[in-house]
């Protein structure tokens, strides 16, 4: 008789612990991981529209980034860093557009390549676009 006692709980427990729902964490939202865009804007000094080794970076450039088109309202607008590098970061996958605004390109700067960028962004890549070259001042 003891031994039917045991049983009835361990059975009730049992049955008890499958009909919980199971949370398995981590995987939430995996189809709509973000990611980020990643960029330079440099002074192309032979004008070719290719970054070359010598050539460098051109600091506190306003980089901006937008859901339909270059242009509008912008999703988040960054500054260029010391090396001219910047970055978009926890974006959706999706479609997006990159522009180097050229009111912060100061004075003569002309562009030596694309100035709009569009970018197609999956779950979790990382995009490094190609460099943003302007000539040098005056020039």
């Amino acid at each position: 008789m003891r031994r039917l006692e045991l049983v009835a709980p361990l059975l009730l427990i049992t049955l008890v612990a499958f009909a919980l729902p199971i949370t398995v964490h981590g995987d939430e939202g995996a189809a709509s991981e973000s990611g980020s865009i990643v960029g330079n804007v440099y002074c192309d000094k032979d004008k070719n529209g290719v970054c070359d080794c010598e050539e460098g970076g051109i600091k506190d450039v306003q980089v901006k980034i937008f859901a339909e088109h270059c242009g509008g309202t912008a999703l988040q607008a960054v500054s260029t860093d010391e090396k001219g590098n910047f970055a978009f970061e926890s974006f959706e996958p999706g479609t997006y557009y990159v522009l180097v605004d050229l009111v912060y390109v100061c004075g003569g700067r002309v562009p030596t390549t694309r100035n709009c960028r569009q970018v197609t962004l999956t779950a979790g890549e990382i995009v490094t676009l190609p460099a943003f070259g302007y000539s040098e001042f005056g020039q």
